[in-house]
């Protein structure tokens, strides 16, 4: 977490970047180009489009609602069957109508639009939840391949309406015609099974 974070700083710094993606990469149908464990972290001169669009639908809903999209979710997801762990700073849930089997977010419960403002009390509590949730899923399914990345912002007007975050992907299937053609994913494994299965994992 905190190299992470010493990275994150160094590159947001610079004028011409507006984007940090940091990510990883486990095992080989994950995409992982080495062995060992490692993440990877690449600077953009422009906003991805997924977390663009995540921008504009998280300002829209704070012009009309008046609260941050992200919050409420988090509000309504720590009462849900989808509700996998928490602690005092962090709570992971698997979404609704997740794209694959098994996914699931972690998100920091006080409103933070970038990581880069994260105290050193989350920072520990963030390395709690990501062992946590690991070690369950390792358990569950012989650690399987999995993709992980942070949804984040670097833009100051940002800070009221969007909600930083991190996605995790276990690889347990394989996109082909169909989802790769229309853009429709089919998940074999709902969300509710999913977190249920994970809670069991962490508390069996």
């Amino acid at each position: 977490v905190n190299a992470y974070l010493d990275r994150l700083v160094e590159l947001a710094s610079k004028p011409y970047v507006r984007y940090v993606s940091i990510f990883r990469n486990h095992g080989l149908e994950a995409g992982a180009s080495l062995s060992h464990a490692h993440s990877q972290i690449i600077a953009t001169p422009f906003v991805p489009k997924i977390v663009e669009e995540e921008l504009q639908a998280s300002e829209r809903f704070w012009r009309e609602k008046g609260e941050c999209i992200f919050c409420n979710i988090i509000k309504r997801e720590r009462e849900s069957p989808r509700f996998i762990t928490e602690n005092q700073d962090f709570v992971a849930f698997a979404p609704w109508a997740s794209a694959n089997p098994m996914e699931f977010w972690i998100f920091p419960k006080r409103h933070m639009h970038t990581p880069l403002e994260i105290t050193e009390n989350e920072k520990l509590n963030l390395a709690k939840i990501l062992k946590t949730c690991f070690s369950a899923l390792k358990s569950l399914l012989n650690d399987p391949p999995y993709n992980y990345g942070f949804h984040l912002s670097l833009d100051e007007k940002t800070r009221q309406y969007y909600h930083w975050h991190l996605e995790v992907y276990p690889k347990l299937a394989i996109w082909a015609g169909f989802e790769k053609s229309t853009g429709i994913y089919i998940n074999t494994v709902s969300p509710e099974n999913a977190a249920e299965s994970l809670r069991k994992a962490i508390s069996p």
